[in-house]
């Protein structure tokens, strides 16, 4: 009798035991949200590292954000892509990393001796927080208005940080990044923006400039000076905005694209999406790349015209967020009822 009860309470005891352990899973699960939510910041983390030369912890932050895709009942092809590009482009920089470091000191100093000096052809008008340089030069920081750097740069924009950029060419480009950002000036004409959001502005008549994301590109270009706000989605194609002039969107086996002020387009991986309109008198109120700055772009007064001249010509109008791009033909938008609008 006594065996019989004391089997009975061992059973009882290990029930309570997977019960409790059973209870723990479950209640641990994640949401499909927060991990497409993590994963992005494991991207973002491995990144930033990459980018500061830390590549052992930068592979651990693509595997992680690998594995947690794979937990995901629907993952993001084109995420995937982007991550293992990333992870198989930070292996690379790794090898090469290790190899330079196992040269001798005199041939470290003979190799350091024929790196050409860096042409100071990009001006830095305006800067705040951190932003970095990598790339075909000498790694640094950069830290005041003034300075200059060379093409074929990778620039890291920290958070709450931001750039104010002009560099030259026959029509003469500025360009401003804020928070978050990578990008890359390769040559003359073209911006490699890897994350981040952007504003950039021809100065003169027939400017042209080429803009590649991850798994996007497009050749804008103008016949007057233009403004356009552009930002990185998260399947690696391209939100633009156009703020001043008519901008044109030119992409292989696609119909030409034109953007006018408060026009709102998704350039995707394949195709664009509709054309949008956007309250340019919010956006350029609220808009940290024309806010965060200490000095505002010299064409402001232009844009609260434009904003005012919207205005006036738009009888009904809807305020709404426009958010990211969900999978490849769909996107995020929000209308503000008007208890949200104050």
């Amino acid at each position: 009798m006594s065996c019989l009860w004391l089997c009975s309470d061992k059973a009882y005891r290990l029930v309570l035991v997977l019960l409790c352990f059973l209870s723990t899973l479950l209640l641990a699960e994640p949401t499909v949200e927060n991990i497409r939510s993590e994963v992005l910041l494991q991207l973002e983390k491995g990144q930033t590292l990459a980018d500061q030369g830390e590549f052992v912890p930068a592979v651990s932050a693509f595997n992680r954000a690998i594995g947690l895709l794979e937990q995901d009942q629907k993952p993001d092809p084109l995420l995937r892509e982007r991550i293992e590009q990333a992870l198989r482009i930070t292996k690379g920089r790794s090898i090469v990393a290790r190899y330079k470091g196992s040269l001798s000191d005199s041939s470290a100093g003979k190799a350091q001796a024929t790196i050409p000096s860096e042409p100071k052809v990009i001006n830095i008008r305006q800067i705040f927080g951190s932003v970095l340089l990598r790339g075909a030069f000498e790694p640094r920081s950069l830290t005041k208005s003034g300075e200059g750097f060379g093409f074929g740069r990778r620039v890291t924009v920290s958070s709450k940080s931001g750039v104010d950029l002009d560099f030259p060419g026959k029509t003469g480009f500025n360009l401003r990044a804020v928070d978050a950002g990578s990008f890359t000036l390769p040559t003359p004409g073209v911006l490699d923006a890897h994350s981040g959001a952007y504003l950039l502005r021809a100065n003169e008549d027939d400017g042209k400039m080429r803009v590649e994301a991850p798994f996007a590109e497009v050749d804008i270009s103008g016949d007057d000076p233009f403004a356009v706000m552009i930002g990185i989605t998260t399947n690696g194609g391209l939100k633009m905005i156009g703020l001043l002039g008519e901008v044109e969107l030119r992409r292989s086996g696609e119909d030409l694209q034109k953007l006018r002020p408060g026009q709102l387009i998704f350039v995707l991986p394949k195709g664009y999406s509709r054309k949008m309109f956007v309250e340019l008198s919010t956006l350029i109120a609220t808009a940290d790349l024309l806010t965060a700055f200490e000095e505002p772009p010299a064409y402001y007064k232009r844009l609260k015209t434009e904003a005012l001249v919207q205005a006036l010509r738009t009888k009904r109008r809807f305020r709404t967020v426009v958010g990211d791009v969900k999978g490849r033909d769909s996107f995020e938008m929000k209308v503000l009822r008007e208890d949200e609008k104050k």
